[in-house]
């Protein structure tokens, strides 16, 4: 079973330089934070490398808490526990790391334009699927694109290897042709009336798939 812990920070990155900001002290060998949780229960997240732990000390009696820990374990007390812990835990991942996926390739140089022209970053908002993720305007909170990582299979192609898609917006007649030509592919996981895949793979010149982003940003 994978921890809390490892599906946070998975595909994640320390970014040193905001750690101290945050309240992480360093301690020449590890980077720790302490933080009260619920009750009298603290939360210490430690960094040792790229590596994270946690522990959770009852304050009263120095016993650590695991109970939070194992999904089976329910209850109104062990629920609040497990909810602050994600919440911490999720706010250190979005504020003193970055993520490691979509670091390369024309999906790096995706989210490096963006970022550069509208301050519109990557978030990825589903623990269940940490290769997921989306771009919304910074104005009304709109998707206009998603960039993920699936099998080659799932996206309707051949094989089953790890593949890059973009996916946006666009016009019910702009699809149509698309698909038509074979150059983009159906939307995968949202509506395919009014959004396509492209495969991230070289093939299409970077200012053909940034055209279709702006057309997307502007439907939004």
């Amino acid at each position: 079973m994978t921890s809390i812990q490892a599906q946070v920070f998975a595909n994640r990155q320390p970014d040193w330089s905001q750690l101290a900001a945050y309240g992480f002290q360093d301690s020449g060998t590890n980077w720790t934070y302490t933080t009260p949780l619920v009750g009298t229960l603290q939360l210490t997240v430690t960094l040792h490398g790229d590596a994270v732990t946690t522990t959770v000390i009852d304050g009263d009696s120095g016993a650590p808490y695991v109970l939070h820990l194992d999904p089976a374990n329910s209850g109104l007390f062990v629920g609040q526990v497990r909810g602050a812990y994600l919440t911490v835990l999720e706010d250190i991942a979005a504020k003193c790391f970055t993520s490691t996926t979509f670091a390369s390739g024309q999906s790096a140089a995706i989210v490096a334009a963006l970022a550069a022209k509208y301050n519109e970053t990557l978030e990825f908002l589903w623990q269940r699927f940490p290769t997921n993720a989306i771009i919304r305007r910074a104005d009304n909170r709109k998707w206009y694109a998603l960039l993920v990582k699936v099998a080659a299979d799932k996206a309707g192609l051949a094989g089953s290897e790890l593949v890059d898609l973009l996916i946006v917006r666009a016009e019910p007649s702009t699809i149509a042709a698309k698909l038509q030509a074979g150059t983009a592919l159906p939307a995968y996981h949202m509506n395919k009336q009014h959004w396509l895949s492209y495969r991230l793979d070289q093939q299409m010149p970077l200012a053909d798939l940034m055209a279709a982003i702006e057309a997307s940003r502007k439907l939004a």
